[in-house]
């Protein structure tokens, strides 16, 4: 038993590495791309370390280049939803106190999913908060390297200037996996695609947020029949194993 605990502990000691290391190059193309369309070396880092969601500031400096601050920040915090669930998913790792801060601060796709990647909750509470810390630290220094490196090369000579688009279709793409969701993805094109032809640059994207009351009450649909089916079974949602310690936190 210990000799292989000590070889899952390496594995995922490696498995974080590499994490950091696919995080920080990714980061260094978010750098190179906000001093590409005119921002400050500094904005990127800085946005790496406070708001530590990688598609969701890629999707702000984009739109607020093209747009404004304004218009840009509504479809950021949008993206940044898909939070609310990770918190109930990872609620039992997030720990107490001071600690709970910080690690609900480093809460992100990677983290989430390294942690539920672990079958025993010690193991996943660990991996969680190393996977989390991996992305803090190696996403705003590969930003801050990029922005460095980013004022002296061509943007588009090295593909840099197709990232914004590349980030948005790398969070449509696993949306297209969901039945319920193909409705309001297939509105959301119709509705983006000619934005982007007649409106000015930047505007496009936006449009696309007309087709989220659709997405919303699709998922509210699929909830309810789950609900129905479950009720006529005679069995109830599944009750998670830290709901006596969640009343105990008040």
């Amino acid at each position: 038993m210990g000799a292989a605990a000590g070889r899952r502990d390496v594995d995922t000691i490696r498995a974080v590495v590499l994490l950091g290391c696919a995080m920080a190059l990714v980061g260094v193309a978010y750098g190179a791309m906000t001093v590409g369309v005119g921002l400050p070396v500094w904005v990127a880092p800085v946005l790496g370390v406070i708001v530590l969601a990688g598609s969701s500031e890629m999707l702000y400096v984009g739109l607020a280049t093209a747009t404004s601050p304004w218009l840009a920040l509504p479809a950021a915090l949008l993206v940044n939803v898909r939070h609310v669930p990770y918190g109930m998913a990872v609620r039992r790792y997030l720990g107490h106190g001071r600690t709970r801060a910080w690690r609900s601060h480093v809460m992100n796709d990677e983290s989430v999913a390294f942690a539920l990647a672990e079958r025993e909750p010690e193991r996943a509470k660990r991996t969680y908060g190393l996977a989390g810390i991996a992305v803090l630290i190696s996403w705003p220094t590969g930003a801050f390297v990029g922005g460095l490196l980013g004022r002296g090369i061509d943007q588009e000579a090295f593909g840099l200037d197709a990232i914004f688009p590349a980030v948005i279709l790398a969070l449509v793409l696993p949306a297209l996996k969901r039945a319920r969701m193909r409705p309001a993805i297939v509105v959301a094109v119709l509705l983006s695609v000619p934005a982007a032809l007649l409106l000015p640059q930047g505007l496009g994207p936006i449009a696309g947020l007309l087709a989220l009351p659709l997405a919303v009450w699709r998922t509210r649909d699929a909830l309810a029949q789950r609900a129905g089916e479950e009720g006529a079974a005679g069995t109830g949602p599944a009750v998670p194993s830290g709901r006596a310690e969640d009343g105990a936190d008040g």
